[in-house]
């Protein structure tokens, strides 16, 4: 029938000629096209085993991230929207594009879980509230009775299945590995070794420059007049930009239990 005509459904690779509504044939539909003319094609998603390293064949329309040459310094910083409470943004500096390699914002919010509302779910988007999924993880006092779990790349798991810790005396480190039965295993070393409150991040255990992937420095300064708000950052090498949401996901989830340890929640 006419009146259940959804533009939403047409097939934008192929020709429309233009169709006999009760509207006006120019009327624009909710998404934002003419009716009998159809949406431009979007750009080809990234494919996840291009990112992450795999050497498995590639459909030829998945767009390549190109990498950058530099390292990127990205910068966590609320949303400060009354509609979106809870959460933050992570942006790369205004003067480095996605075509020099930096990635789009990634929507970071948290929210409470219904059932165990002492558990916390922090979900991760790109560039929006209403974007692309990316993944989530949950963590929660130590005498609840779920898990605290990840989910990434369609994956879910308890994070004590990815994530590993050890410490000696004013030394921490950490070990982040996934394993994904599409994607090439990610390893990723973390301490706190260079002392202060940052963590670093590297590809192996021999913590050399050469093996620097990331760097994640929270925030150290109060807030005065005068002073330039410091925001938490996070700086991505060029060869940690092949395992970013890796980065992200590890560097969230490490802060959490340092910050605010599940057992003492």
């Amino acid at each position: 029938m006419v009146g259940d005509f959804d533009a939403t459904t047409l097939d934008p690779n192929q020709a429309y000629v233009s169709m006999i509504l009760p509207s006006p044939i120019s009327e624009t539909s909710k998404v934002g096209f003419q009716i009998g003319v159809p949406k431009p094609l979007p750009r080809p998603p990234i494919h996840p085993n291009i990112q992450y390293g795999s050497t498995s064949p590639v459909p030829p329309k998945y767009f390549i991230t190109p990498r950058p040459t530099d390292t990127i310094t990205y910068n966590f910083a609320p949303t400060r929207s009354p509609l979106d409470p809870n959460s933050m943004l992570l942006y790369p500096p205004p003067d480095i594009s996605v075509d020099q390699g930096a990635r789009t914002p990634y929507h970071i919010c948290v929210n409470m879980n219904c059932f165990t509302p002492s558990s916390h779910i922090t979900t991760i988007r790109k560039s929006s509230s209403e974007g692309e999924f990316v993944g989530d993880f949950e963590i929660g006092p130590s005498n609840a009775r779920i898990s605290n779990t990840v989910c990434l790349r369609g994956h879910e798991c308890s994070i004590n299945e990815v994530l590993s810790s050890s410490s000696r005396l004013f030394h921490s480190n950490w070990t982040w590995k996934t394993v994904d039965e599409h994607d090439a295993p990610v390893t990723l070393y973390w301490d706190d070794n260079n002392g202060g409150s940052a963590i670093t991040c590297f590809r192996s255990k021999d913590r050399t420059l050469a093996n620097l992937l990331a760097k994640f420095t929270p925030r150290n300064q109060m807030r005065k007049h005068g002073r330039p708000i410091q925001y938490p950052k996070l700086e991505v090498t060029p060869d940690g930009h092949d395992c970013f949401e890796d980065i992200l996901f590890s560097a969230l989830i490490i802060e959490r239990m340092r910050t605010d340890p599940p057992g003492k929640s």
